[in-house]
């Protein structure tokens, strides 16, 4: 299919993925929105994921396939994708290579964006599946950029592969920061808050987000917290943000990372599906 236009750039890394990447490929290239640059960069995987990509390159021009020489890991890979982006793109939509993203996702996320365009960051509300595409919960976001600025720096407003982004926006704001191997995603977003960027909330579910035992970001929950105390850290005694609130959650959250990741993962799944 020929790519009449770049503005919108979908990035997606993935290492290892075979197992679901040519879901997410498919619920991209059946977007209704169909005029697009798919960025994909495999980062060194060992299993057939890039031979898997490499397949639907050669079958769709829209997608840019690009593979590590050695494992970077996700956050230096990303910010390699945001180097490949081009220049004449206006939009920048994420996804994970384990999720799924539904057939209005990237058109309903522009037309958005378009008519608002006071705010920098939209993103949508999401279904949570299993290993086997099974539903098992989803999650509600606080949907408008007041709501979303009292709870912020309690925990992320927002899932990262259910994002688009003003590239104008993010070229300012700069890339992920590497020192953060988890929540890289939550730091990036409290620092578009703070330099004062608006972020939003599409009141419907777009994406449906997989969840399984032996992913990643299951299996580090606890470096996930470490790194959104972290975070939280940096803003939360700032006098424009401090509350007892804030407070409250930012010691709870010290306070559960004492405790083994399978609870964790229990209080987790308990307070956000």
């Amino acid at each position: 299919m020929e790519n009449n236009s770049k503005n919108l750039s979908i990035i997606m890394t993935v290492y290892n993925g075979e197992k679901y990447v040519s879901q997410t490929i498919e619920s991209i290239l059946s977007q209704s929105y169909n005029s697009f640059e798919f960025i994909i960069i495999d980062d060194a995987s060992t299993d057939n994921t890039y031979q898997i990509c490499e397949k639907y390159s050669l079958q769709d021009n829209r997608i840019r396939l690009y593979k590590n020489k050695q494992n970077l890991w996700v956050v230096k890979t990303r910010n390699v994708l945001l180097d490949k982006i081009s220049s004449d793109s206006k939009y920048i939509a994420i996804i994970d290579a384990d999720d799924i993203a539904y057939p209005e996702r990237m058109r309903k996320q522009i037309d958005f964006l378009e008519a608002n365009s006071y705010i920098s960051i939209i993103w949508s509300d999401i279904d949570i599946i299993d290993e086997n595409g099974k539903s098992i919960g989803e999650r509600i976001y606080p949907h408008t950029h007041e709501d979303i600025s009292k709870t912020i720096f309690q925990k992320s407003p927002l899932a990262q592969p259910a994002v688009m982004i003003r590239k104008s926006d993010f070229d300012k704001v700069g890339k992920y920061n590497d020192d953060f191997e988890r929540c890289q995603d939550y730091e990036l977003w409290c620092r578009f808050f703070d330099q004062g960027y608006k972020i939003a909330n599409l009141p419907e579910k777009l994406i449906a987000y997989r969840v399984y035992p032996d992913q990643w970001k299951t299996r580090h929950l606890k470096l996930s917290l470490r790194n959104t105390i972290k975070v939280q850290k940096k803003y939360i005694f700032q006098k424009q943000y401090f509350s007892f609130q804030n407070l409250f959650y930012f010691l709870a959250e010290n306070i559960l990372a004492f405790f083994p990741n399978s609870f964790i993962l229990w209080i987790f799944k308990k307070i956000t599906y």
